[in-house]
């Protein structure tokens, strides 16, 4: 058995794109239509062969953009057995917004559409209808005038809701170095070494004595004289390495910040059906 499957979206541009991304699914054009306040966009690819099949002549394609979405769930529900919600699908329409309707032949199906629709920036109803009621609203009412852009504009007037997030990551940062300089350095010192010496001493003596013939003999004799002088050898020995290197160590700092965002708060004023409400693009669809 067919299914329908309806989304609800704030502008018939939204719904066009839904549609387009279905049919990019696998969705047949034929099986979706959008419906919008717009005469032109309500019509679909195949408008006339669609309404002749619904039990609608083809020229109805020219009658009121809201009457032929009364002919539309008229056709799915009857006249006497339609549920409220199709009036909020009303008035979602009366208010500027589209509706995509979908049909689906297996119901395998129906959950791969919904997800679709929801990715597609389909609506929740539920959540604008009361929206809706804090405005005033009390169920659609079908002489009711449509929208102006005007209305449409003040009603979709949006305010940021801002929520600053506070990220805490880490850079590293010099906080200073050792720099290890080797210099080469001149110490004075002495040391005391005792040196000897020799030197030839020549003695006169008074003699009285006959002369012989080893007296009367030339020579010589040679006596070499000696010193000690301090010779220095310098020897270089390592004493002592000094090793340069980095530690880490761990610690943990607890960051203390404010972060700033702001709030929307909606007051109803008296008086007034058009007051401003908060509205937020969630995504839902009800078949």
């Amino acid at each position: 058995m067919t299914q329908t499957i309806i989304g609800v979206f704030d502008t018939f541009q939204d719904a066009e794109r839904a549609r387009t991304r279905l049919e990019a699914d696998g969705v047949a054009n034929t099986d979706m239509r959008v419906h919008s306040n717009d005469d032109a966009s309500t019509i679909p690819r195949d408008a006339a062969s669609t309404d002749a099949a619904v039990g609608h002549p083809a020229g109805e394609v020219h009658e009121g953009a809201m009457a032929r979405i009364e002919h539309f769930f008229k056709n799915l529900f009857g006249d006497n057995d339609r549920p409220e919600e199709i009036g909020h699908y009303q008035e979602a329409v009366r208010r500027g917004g589209a509706l995509l309707s979908v049909d689906v032949a297996n119901e395998s199906d129906i959950e791969r559409v919904r997800d679709a629709l929801y990715a597609a920036g389909a609506i929740d109803i539920d959540s604008r209808v009361a929206h809706w009621r804090n405005a005033g609203y009390s169920g659609y009412e079908r002489n009711s005038a449509a929208y102006t852009a005007d209305q449409i504009a003040e009603e979709r007037k949006a305010f940021p809701v801002v929520q600053e997030s506070l990220d805490v990551g880490k850079r590293e940062v010099q906080t200073g170095g050792v720099r290890v300089y080797s210099r080469l350095t001149e110490t004075p010192v002495s040391e005391s070494v005792n040196l000897r010496e020799e030197h030839a001493s020549i003695e006169r003596r008074s003699v009285d004595r006959p002369a012989t013939a080893a007296d009367l003999r030339e020579g010589f004799v040679e006596i070499k004289e000696t010193a000690q002088e301090p010779v220095v050898a310098k020897t270089a020995r390592v004493v002592e390495e000094v090793v340069v290197g980095k530690e880490a160590s761990n610690r943990t700092e607890t960051v203390t910040d404010t972060v700033r965002g702001t709030k929307v708060e909606v007051e109803r004023t008296p008086g007034s059906e058009d007051a401003s409400v908060d509205v937020r693009n969630t995504k839902k669809t009800v078949p």
